[in-house]
């Protein structure tokens, strides 16, 4: 009975039309936060949600929970005000990690001197299966937290590029092996 429930809610959901869609994950969306023990501030007419979590040690940032024209945007600004003597290795580690990143991208703002992380997903899986809206919110984290890391060890220790990729790869490597056991 309750997958049946279940099926029927998907094609309830598909068959609206669109605007009707993009209220219903963004219902889904602040459900999700309504219920979590987070910080954050919902904004009803540009729908986004901010809110704030730990990127690093001791560092908070806020994270932007956005829909929009059908997609649903995770956006965090990872380095604010870098120095500006590293711009060309800063623009080389963005491109390593946009080489890397399936879904996702690293930009840098000259003109602001920020990094910032965003992630564009069609908002048809969110609509669908619920459970994703959380999944993408917990996999944008993460990578934040891997790119903070990563640019944090360009600036705080003037590392190549290259190395912190390497290293950052066998970070997360390891830490796969040791929650597999």
């Amino acid at each position: 009975m309750k997958r049946l429930k279940a099926y029927l809610t998907r094609i309830y959901r598909l068959s609206v039309n669109y605007s009707k869609q993009e209220n219903l994950v963004w219902n889904d969306l602040k459900k999700l936060f309504a219920e979590s023990n987070w910080k954050y501030g919902i904004y009803e007419k540009e729908k986004y949600i901010e809110a704030g979590f730990e990127i690093g040690k001791g560092k908070g940032q806020r994270f932007f929970y956005q829909l929009n024209n059908g997609y649903f945007r995770c956006m965090v600004n990872i380095i604010e005000h870098f120095p500006t003597e590293l711009t060309t290795e800063l623009f080389i580690l963005a491109a390593h990690f946009n080489n890397l990143l399936n879904n996702g991208i690293v930009t840098i703002s000259i003109e602001n001197q920020t990094v910032e992380y965003t992630t564009k997903k069609d908002i048809l899986v969110l609509l669908l299966y619920k459970g994703e809206i959380y999944n993408e919110l917990l996999r944008h984290f993460k990578t934040s937290k891997d790119i903070y890391w990563a640019f944090q060890k360009l600036i705080d220790e003037n590392e190549a590029p290259a190395i912190i990729i390497a290293d950052l790869l066998k970070k997360i490597k390891e830490e796969d092996e040791e929650n597999k056991k």
